[in-house]
């Protein structure tokens, strides 16, 4: 299993709406909001436009920061690494998940876990980041991981709903084979295998995985 494959550009829409003060003083209310509204309509093309100033000096930053991934994959980790710390974009996410794939590239793979952690205790980033961050721990780690901890990690990425769901349900039958509980694996795996719109690929794994316990996938509904 690949964590390279969960890569992806972070598209995060930063348009928010902006609140115009209302002044509220007596006779001269009318007026006042007249004021407000110029303003606040003024302030808000003001806004926009500094927006995209600040996100295109983003991107430019970031492009930097990643040049030379493939040549040099430390010393790139090292400039994501410092982009991440001051960035309050979707770059600075985006750059977390790069300086984990830097890192691993360099042979660093505890740099790399660390760098997921970061961003999956990153309270202010994307939900879908952040899950995604910490479902990369667990793959990176689902052998050398503590079972509780990685338990606990998975139990929430597993939920139905969850946008991970399959890949974590994944990871949970494989940590149920390291602990030796062969029978809650083989059971996860045969309802992932009647799961609609499983990737190919993962299906695969997952008739792999059956067979090597004796088992054989459920026909699909």
């Amino acid at each position: 299993m690949k964590s390279e494959e969960f890569f992806r550009e972070v598209d995060e829409d930063l348009q928010r709406d902006r609140l115009a003060a209302l002044w509220r003083r007596y006779g001269w209310f009318v007026i006042a909001l007249a004021v407000a509204v110029v303003v606040g309509t003024a302030g808000g093309e003001a806004w926009r436009a500094w927006q995209q100033r600040s996100m295109q000096a983003e991107a430019a930053r970031y492009e930097a920061a990643v040049q030379g991934l493939d040549a040099d994959p430390a010393a790139a980790a090292g400039r994501l690494d410092a982009f991440a710390r001051d960035s309050r974009s979707g770059y600075g996410q985006l750059a977390r998940l790069r300086e984990a794939q830097a890192k691993m590239a360099a042979k660093d793979e505890a740099g790399a876990v660390a760098a997921l952690q970061t961003l999956a205790d990153d309270r202010p980033a994307d939900p879908l980041v952040r899950d995604l961050a910490s479902l990369l721990v667990a793959e990176r780690t689902i052998d050398t991981g503590d079972p509780a901890a990685l338990k606990a990690r998975l139990e929430p990425l597993a939920a139905a709903g969850a946008p991970y769901r399959l890949t974590a349900r994944e990871l949970q039958a494989l940590l149920d084979l390291r602990t030796g509980d062969a029978a809650s694996a083989r059971k996860r795996l045969e309802d992932l295998s009647r799961e609609v719109g499983l990737p190919q690929q993962q299906e695969q794994r997952v008739k792999q995985l059956l067979a090597s316990l004796g088992a054989e996938g459920t026909d699909k509904p």
